[in-house]
């Protein structure tokens, strides 16, 4: 794997018209790099493939709830974009009564449903604890009002008595325990809180939370010791600003006084925090557009302070919510440069990010985690399709490119091989796999952050893979692409003049672009020495090359 850096350019504004976009696509054609050498060796195995990529965010929760939301978990699973754990709050607000006597009592009825659903598609429930049940808050006066459900509010502020939220959890637990049995919890997740560092979802301060993470952990440990818990997933932006936000809580984790038991430390078991690719990357040193250099340049930042405290070393960072860029239910109309959501860009920022991932985890001793792509666009209307909020797909259900990135990534093996790139500093990255013997799988992409409109210079990558199979083996090689006219519905769409309510014929044309597709047909080829192609790949592309032992398919 190939710790890849890029070129710190500004790039050029997205085309306003489609004249200028023809131009300069024609331009851009013209221009290309020098060659890239991609060298994978098949035999070489470096590590199991944790897929640590494959976590999301639902927003709304409540979605689960429904036939809509049953149908989009299934597309995400199928994808790949979640084939291990789907966050969702719990939703106290929504359990809580009051007992003939005054007082409080819990229902979880309505977690049940999701927790059920998203078990019944293989995946774990990752639990956030959230928000404040009215009957305990201690100024039910400080809410938020949530535009999905007319304006419902949720209550944000502290309780009244730090005892009460620890019954809450306990309670909680108590009930998942019952239901499902301590063996399955223990392979779930519970967090404290959603960006407690924010006034759209705390009115309170920030010390004020490490009572409610230690009353939390408190009442989740006083029902089972073995569930893992964590927190506190602070805001992306704000941590990158001030993070003493970040080594304060984590100074309070360590060492201070425990607000629940008064000993000294409170448990957990994994650390939460958020990323993002940008605003596009306000406050961020390195560009002014999405950027994968600046979201690993926070999560580094990160890994460091929690580095300062011994005792937290071992315990790994889960990055509870990531994306191309923040601000997930604005769209396009408000920023321009979120049309980075809706096209190939997404899908070639994520395969980079994995792979430069990849590399800091097996090269240099990064404990970073699971990633959970946050997918809160649903939270608010959706009044077109790609609007360029941060969804998997669109009103008329058009799958979005970025899935396409998820579906080649589900198809690398259970084994990461070696792999590497020169020049190692330029725009191509690689990550290969292999499934047992029967199966290699290649990804190659090429992202320029700078070129969000996808008209930057492309590459020519010799590629060359030294198998695991003697001479004489038959396979089968694939190849599919992501790129400006494969697995890409945006650009139908786009073409089509961005239809506000698309026609039958219409939406068959877009559906029939929106999945993965080939590059070129399938062809057998009989092993006598490494393999070898030559690709070209246009800016913000994908290829993912994979053979496979005939007879094996």
């Amino acid at each position: 794997m190939t710790n890849l850096r890029f070129p710190l350019s500004t790039g050029f504004l997205i085309a306003t018209t489609l004249v200028l976009q023809t131009a300069f696509r024609t331009q851009a054609r013209a221009a290309e790099d020098a060659k890239t050498a991609v060298i994978v060796d098949a035999s070489q195995i470096l590590a199991a493939n944790d897929q640590f990529w494959s976590n999301l965010v639902l927003h709304p929760t409540e979605y689960l709830s429904t036939e809509w939301g049953e149908e989009h978990l299934a597309l995400l699973r199928e994808s790949g974009a979640a084939r291990k754990y789907v966050r969702i709050y719990n939703q106290p607000e929504d359990a809580a009564y009051l007992r003939d006597d005054g007082s409080v009592g819990y229902r979880w009825d309505h977690f049940d449903r999701r927790a059920d659903l998203i078990l019944k598609e293989g995946l774990k429930p990752s639990v956030a604890f959230f928000s404040m049940p009215a009957q305990i808050a201690a100024d039910p006066s400080l809410l938020r009002k949530r535009p999905f459900l007319d304006g419902k509010p949720i209550y944000i502020g502290a309780p009244k008595d730090y005892r009460l939220w620890q019954e809450v959890c306990a309670d909680f637990t108590r009930h998942v325990i019952e239901r499902y049995g301590e063996k399955e919890a223990a392979t779930w997740r519970f967090s404290c809180w959603n960006e407690p560092d924010l006034g759209g979802f705390s009115r309170f301060k920030l010390e004020e939370y490490w009572s409610l993470y230690d009353h939390f952990a408190a009442g989740v440990r006083s029902v089972s010791t073995r569930i893992p818990i964590g927190g506190p997933s602070l805001s992306s932006g704000n941590i990158y600003k001030n993070p003493h936000l970040f080594r304060n809580t984590l100074e309070h984790i360590a060492r201070g006084k425990n607000c629940a038991t008064g000993e000294t430390g409170s448990p957990i078991d994994f650390i939460t925090v958020h990323t993002y690719g940008g605003h596009g990357a306000a406050g961020s040193s390195q560009s002014k557009y999405p950027s994968v250099d600046y979201l690993l340049e926070q999560q580094l930042r990160l890994v460091k302070i929690r580095d300062e405290f011994p005792e937290l070393r071992r315990v790994p960072i889960v990055v509870a919510e990531w994306g191309v860029t923040s601000g997930g239910g604005t769209g396009m109309d408000r920023r321009p440069l979120a049309e980075v959501r809706n096209s190939q860009y997404a899908p070639a920022f994520l395969a980079t990010a994995v792979a430069r991932l990849i590399d800091l985890k097996l090269n240099h001793d990064v404990r970073i985690g699971d990633m959970y792509l946050c997918l809160s666009g649903y939270e608010v209307a959706r009044q077109r399709d790609f609007e360029g909020k941060r969804t998997a797909a669109t009103r008329s259900g058009f799958d979005k490119p970025l899935l396409n990135g998820y579906r080649m990534l589900a198809r690398l093996g259970k084994e990461l091989v070696s792999s590497r790139v020169d020049p190692a500093d330029g725009p191509v990255s690689v990550v290969a796999a292999r499934d047992d013997r029967r199966q290699v799988a290649v990804l190659v992409a090429h992202f320029r952050n700078d070129h969000p409109d996808n008209l930057g210079p492309g590459a020519t990558v010799e590629l060359e893979i030294d198998t695991p199979w003697p001479a004489g083996t038959s396979v089968t090689l694939h190849h599919w692409r992501v790129d400006e006219t494969h697995s890409n519905a945006y650009t139908v769409f786009r073409d089509l003049g961005r239809p506000e309510q698309p026609s039958a014929e219409e939406i068959v044309q877009i559906k029939a672009r929106m999945g993965l597709e080939p590059l070129e047909n399938p062809r057998q080829l009989r092993i006598d020495g490494p393999v070898q192609m030559q690709i070209e790949l246009p800016c913000n592309a994908l290829s993912l090359v994979e053979l496979v032992v005939e007879g094996e398919e």
